[in-house]
């Protein structure tokens, strides 16, 4: 498939033409060969542009963007809200993180929605935070508090990869999250350290088995580089104490092979006593075309509304609750 980048599209046709095109089309990536909607209602109802910035990162010059909630006030404290993109993606990708900050906008919640660009070159990277991104996400948010004013706990989603690491980031550090939302994840790793992959279940002394590269071959293609080392030692770690406190958010499409291991991951966080709500909206993991996002559309914004909603009610308890 041609991938044409969305501001490639729009800066070759007339407003006119724009208003049409936006009714008419979607634009379809490509994530780890499943195709993604792209949500494209905040473009079309005119929403800001995402405020793009940088940080340096180990040497290298990194990206990041955010979204003002509207009305912002400088000097007044916000939710940091981050949302992380699926594999091959980037922060500015309009599903989820662009269309974030309208859902944020519409439920009155006060915060700003930040949107890593996560690196594509090394997967195991950001499924895995305590690969890299994870640091990543530290050094990120430490920049941005130097422009803003922010709680000093975080609002955490992220659709396929981004599930992935958002559930896991939440298990190693629960001190910094205030509420987290792993959306349609291809991998789990559950708070007693057992790990469960899409089309396999749940994988039997996952050390042993992902130390071993001769396994790649009873894993679906997209997951062969979890065949090291590296892998095999961080994806069988067990959550931290504390992580019991962090409302969970657990969603996948009842279309979507996914589901029995989002399920099994949901239920596993029940029986350990956590907090936790699931939905199981009805949508693959992603439209091959125009048609298809048509008829799910509904269904795909029920992962950001509900996201929102948890964390907009998490916020109101914050507040309401005494010092």
């Amino acid at each position: 498939m041609i991938r044409v980048p969305f501001e490639t599209i729009l800066s070759r046709i007339t407003s006119d033409r724009q208003s049409r095109l936006l009714r008419a089309i979607i634009v379809v990536p490509a994530l780890l060969g499943v195709i993604l909607p792209r949500d494209l209602t905040s473009q079309a109802r005119g929403a800001a542009e995402p405020l793009r910035r940088t940080v340096m990162f180990r040497g290298a010059e990194r990206e990041y963007f955010i979204h003002l909630p509207p009305g912002f006030v400088p000097n007044k404290s916000y939710w940091a809200l981050v949302v992380v993109h699926g594999g091959g993606e980037h922060g500015r990708v309009p599903f989820p993180n662009g269309a974030m900050g309208r859902f944020v906008a519409d439920a009155g919640l006060e915060a700003i929605v930040i949107s890593p660009s996560f690196r594509n070159d090394d997967y195991n990277a950001s499924r895995f935070p305590s690969l890299g991104e994870g640091e990543f996400l530290d050094a990120l948010l430490v920049e941005v508090r130097r422009e803003y004013t922010l709680r000093q706990k975080i609002f955490l989603t992220g659709y396929s990869r981004g599930g992935q690491f958002a559930h896991r980031y939440a298990l190693a550090h629960p001190e910094r999250i205030a509420a987290v939302a792993p959306l349609a994840s291809g991998s789990w790793t559950t708070p007693d350290g057992r790990f469960l992959v899409e089309e396999i279940g749940e994988v039997r002394d996952a050390r042993a088995f992902l130390a071993d590269s001769t396994n790649a071959s009873k894993i679906p293609d997209r997951f062969r580089d979890f065949f090291q080392p590296r892998v095999a030692a961080a994806a069988v770690t067990r959550a931290v104490e504390g992580a019991r406190d962090v409302p969970f958010l657990v969603m996948c499409g009842t279309l979507d092979p996914r589901l029995p291991i989002a399920q099994e991951f949901a239920r596993s966080l029940q029986s350990l006593g956590y907090q936790v709500s699931v939905d199981w909206p009805r949508t693959p993991h992603g439209c091959p075309d125009a048609s298809c996002w048509m008829e799910h559309r509904v269904e795909f914004e029920k992962y950001l509304r509900r996201t929102v909603d948890l964390f907009r009610d998490v916020a109101q308890r914050t507040a309401s609750a005494p010092p």
